[in-house]
């Protein structure tokens, strides 16, 4: 009995409900799927048709050339095995080295023509949707391909690639050896490289690059550092982060004394999770004098990455969260945010009364008119006041 065989249909009976899930959940959401906003949940599920529906397509596409390579030498195919993420093909017959050297590169070279293919169509497509998904399936299938594959096959001496470099000859062998890590250095470039990460955004979000065209060209046009400080906030909001430090130097050596550029250099340590080098980066806004909301944004930005440092301790301190948020609407008073954050952080210290306070300040209980620097946390205050009261019942 081969228990390989066995074990690898099993994987398939388990993966194939996914997919047929997977390509559901695509047709019913293909109206919002394949519209200009493409949102987490569709980069969500592009990824999982791309894995589950596109990747064993490509496997199949892997082994028949295979069979076609086989048949051109004029091998007879006597088994022809596919379940999702492997396939098999044995092949009789006489065949020289070279000739199984061929048949075990043809479904290689069939699988990485899927990457060029995908990359070109990304390259010609307009659509959000079907741009992230040639560019998933790139990089799920150049893993598979270039590297995943070709380590397990090496380290077991075992599949396609024992064949590729153990029967080609050492000049064949050294020649496809250098291609191949060519092939995987250029992979890696792509999938690291600023550049390419910048087309991609372009590509799949373009509201988003036609508000930063805008951006840029009146920051170029007018050179100043208030422009280009709008610039590094847009490939914030991206996650294009190098560029965003690029940004930010120019900033610098346009304006010195801009103090917001700390703030977003705080926010892009913050968002690595270099929490102490983020509070350092606040703490220059908060030591200096200056614009007293740009002041509550930094001194409320210390305390959410105080807070996160907290998320996984078992018995957290809130005091000294509680004192910058505190400290926060001080700073502005006009502002309700910090008056949230206090709210929420008193409920996770079990202080009920002083965090209901907190949040009715919010909704001007007091017959103040606060103004919300994150208009969705007002939405959010009043789920926050029903939920303190529901605990205070519970309590009773």
């Amino acid at each position: 009995m081969d228990w390989q065989l066995i074990s690898h249909y099993l994987l398939a009976i388990l993966s194939l409900p996914v997919a047929v899930v997977t390509i559901k959940n695509v047709v019913e959401n293909s109206a919002t799927l394949f519209d200009e906003d493409l949102t987490l949940k569709d980069r969500v599920l592009l990824k999982q048709f791309a894995f589950f529906v596109l990747l064993p397509v490509v496997v199949l596409f892997h082994e028949l050339g295979h069979a076609l390579a086989a048949r051109f030498y004029g091998a007879t195919i006597s088994a022809f095995h596919w379940s999702m993420f492997w396939g098999e093909v044995t092949i009789d017959g006489r065949l020289s080295p070279l000739q199984h050297y061929v048949i075990a590169m043809a479904g290689n070279l069939f699988q990485l023509s899927g990457c060029f293919f995908v990359l070109a169509v990304a390259a010609m497509e307009s659509s959000p949707a079907i741009v992230a998904l040639c560019v998933y399936f790139y990089l799920f299938n150049g893993l598979a391909c270039l590297l995943g594959y070709p380590l397990l096959s090496l380290t077991s001496w075992n599949d396609d690639f024992a064949i590729i470099y153990g029967q080609g000859g050492p000049v064949l062998g050294t020649v496809t050896g250098i291609i191949h890590l060519i092939l995987i250095a250029l992979f890696l470039a792509s999938f690291f490289s600023t550049t390419t990460r910048l087309w991609f955004v372009r590509k799949t979000r373009p509201a988003w690059y036609r508000e930063f065209a805008k951006t840029l060209a009146r920051a170029e046009q007018e050179n100043d550092a208030v422009n280009y400080l709008a610039v590094a906030w847009q490939y914030y909001f991206v996650g294009l982060d190098k560029l965003c430090e690029k940004c930010l130097n120019i900033v610098e050596k346009l304006d010195a004394k801009l103090m917001d550029v700390w703030l977003l250099r705080g926010y892009i340590n913050q968002s690595k999770g270099r929490f102490e080098s983020a509070i350092l980066c606040f703490a220059e806004i908060t030591s200096a004098e200056g614009d007293k909301t740009l002041q509550a944004r930094a001194w409320m930005a210390r305390g959410h990455c105080l807070a996160q440092k907290l998320e996984n301790a078992k018995n957290p301190d809130w005091h000294d969260i509680l004192k910058i948020y505190k400290q926060a609407s001080v700073v502005d008073p006009e502002l309700a945010d910090p008056h949230y954050y206090l709210g929420v952080t008193l409920i996770k210290a079990g202080l009920l009364s002083d965090a209901e306070a907190e949040l009715q300040l919010c909704q001007g209980s007091q017959g103040r008119v606060l103004t919300w620097l994150d208009p969705m946390l007002g939405s959010m205050v009043q789920q926050e006041v029903n939920n303190i009261r529901s605990r205070s019942r519970t309590k009773q």
